[in-house]
């Protein structure tokens, strides 16, 4: 098998069903994390509740980023589909069907289930048409098969989304990022 054929992103509508696939993903964390955060008392837990809140906008900034590039592509977010309003616990979308991410109080629990989303892809993890065993190698697919229709098709032929429709620059809490358009 190719290095195309092994990410399963070969064509334009593969690139915009994955990328609308990382919005369900990221959709799908943003409550464990704000369910853990709300169970917290910031007073007595100032340190947890940073952390947990930097991740919980860390998420919602990976869902806007997934969203400007899936427009910058072509296609069109849909924040309103019944994949994103399953009901929890639901296994984690689009990944290690064994993670069942649910709504958990700040503990244990809730930090063995973050250690689970967030697990690193190993190095030698290969690209995967669904059902992902990380993040990590989730996204790496996204890339791989971006860079890839960009070599075959040209940019001008990948990136042909309005660019009207393209959240604009702002900062998201205390997190490690911010949103930025996405036009190439």
């Amino acid at each position: 098998m190719d290095a195309r054929g092994a990410h399963a992103i070969e064509t334009l509508e593969d690139l915009r069903r994955h990328l609308q696939w990382a919005i369900e993903l990221e959709h799908a964390t943003i409550p464990p994390y704000l369910c853990a955060l709300y169970s917290l008392d910031p007073g007595r837990n100032a340190e947890a509740a940073q952390v947990v809140g930097s991740v919980f906008a860390e998420e919602m900034l990976h869902l806007a980023l997934a969203a400007n590039l899936l427009n910058a592509v072509g296609g069109e977010p849909k924040l309103d589909t019944p994949e994103l309003l399953r009901p929890y616990p639901r296994p984690l979308p689009h990944g290690d069907r064994s993670v069942q991410v649910q709504l958990l109080p700040f503990g244990r629990e809730a930090l063995e289930l973050f250690l689970r989303i967030e697990q690193p892809a190993s190095a030698d993890a290969p690209p995967e048409a669904d059902e992902y065993e990380t993040i990590g190698q989730f996204y790496a697919a996204i890339e791989a098969g971006l860079h890839a229709l960009c070599d075959e098709l040209g940019e001008d032929a990948v990136f042909t989304g309005d660019p009207a429709r393209q959240v604009g620059e702002f900062h998201l809490r205390n997190g490690g990022g911010g949103v930025c358009p996405c036009t190439t």
